[in-house]
């Protein structure tokens, strides 16, 4: 019989990449978007991937949607919670709503998820949850402290039910991405106005320099790399990495923290805001990429650094 994976957030990025290979190798999927009318024709010539329509803040309707996949499917065996997205801007100009609606999705809708499976596994004294969380958790970036506040919540959600749900045959796994071409730089959430005073006193230079690195780098780590590593942990869901760190920036910046005094770390990136980022540092990054990339995609409003 084939195994299952519910996988949430599939439209693009990881989660596209993720479906595309599970089903290639024999998987059935049950793959979540927020809007199906605006993908048609996502995934429809995969005859054992099946399409649901869910927005993860909508408790409601993901209690439905986890019953009706387990109704269609019979056994879910995993549940990949990659659904996402990324607040960026100052802390100072950012409104409490963005916060909230970042926590909403990240943290909240995952938790959401969770629960609607868990009994389905505790049930079947099986099941592995595969928590998508960030590099930024591991170590955490300027400008992102909500996106990355909200990652940090996702690793200890993880560590927690790795814990609580073991003795019902329950694993849970967690993956810290590093940067990847996925689209997450075109659906920023930015806690910036370009018009804002104290914005354009305060931050606008840093922020710029600091969205000026995110972009010089025109082609980062393909997704399917990440794909694979997942499906990796999937087949082998009692034994394998529980914590798996992807991107060569990822596993840097993780050497980095554990040599470096705290605040000679902090420097580091204190520096990459101060200062534009050099060629010498986009011909680096790329060679802490390696070869296995694709484009990366940034949609930046002009008026936040020019």
């Amino acid at each position: 019989m084939n195994k299952t994976v519910f996988i949430t957030g599939t439209n693009s990025g990881f989660g596209k990449a993720m479906v595309e290979l599970f089903a290639t190798k024999g998987w059935n999927v049950a793959a979540t978007v927020r809007n199906k009318s605006e993908y048609p024709d996502l995934f429809k010539a995969m005859q054992n991937v099946k399409l649901y329509e869910l927005d993860i803040t909508n408790y409601e309707q993901v209690d439905k949607v986890a019953i009706g996949a387990i109704s269609d499917f019979k056994k879910i065996d995993v549940v990949v919670n990659n659904a996402a997205y990324c607040l960026m801007g100052p802390t100072e100009t950012t409104t409490m709503e963005q916060i909230e609606n970042q926590f909403k999705t990240n943290v909240f809708g995952l938790m959401a998820v969770s629960k609607a499976f868990i009994p389905h596994f505790r049930e079947n004294n099986s099941g592995l949850f595969i928590n998508f969380s960030s590099a930024s958790a591991r170590f955490n970036y300027p400008y992102i402290a909500s996106y990355g506040g909200s990652k940090w919540a996702v690793r200890g959600i993880s560590e927690s039910l790795g814990i609580e749900l073991k003795p019902y045959g329950i694993e849970v796994k967690t993956v810290y991405p590093g940067v990847h071409a996925t689209k997450i730089f075109t659906k920023l959430d930015h806690g910036a106005n370009g018009n804002d005073p104290v914005y354009i006193k305060n931050y606008k230079q840093y922020y710029a320099n600091f969205l000026g690195a995110q972009s010089s780098v025109t082609s980062v780590t393909a997704p399917e790399t990440v794909a694979m590593e997942v499906f990796k942990e999937a087949s082998n869901p009692k034994g394998g990495r529980l914590n798996i760190i992807t991107g060569g920036d990822a596993k840097m910046y993780e050497f980095m923290k554990k040599i470096l005094p705290e605040r000679a770390f902090q420097k580091e990136l204190v520096n990459s805001i101060i200062k534009p980022i050099t060629a010498g540092g986009v011909t680096m990054f790329k060679l802490i990429l390696g070869k296995n990339i694709k484009p990366l995609y940034t949609s930046i409003p002009e008026n936040l650094t020019k």
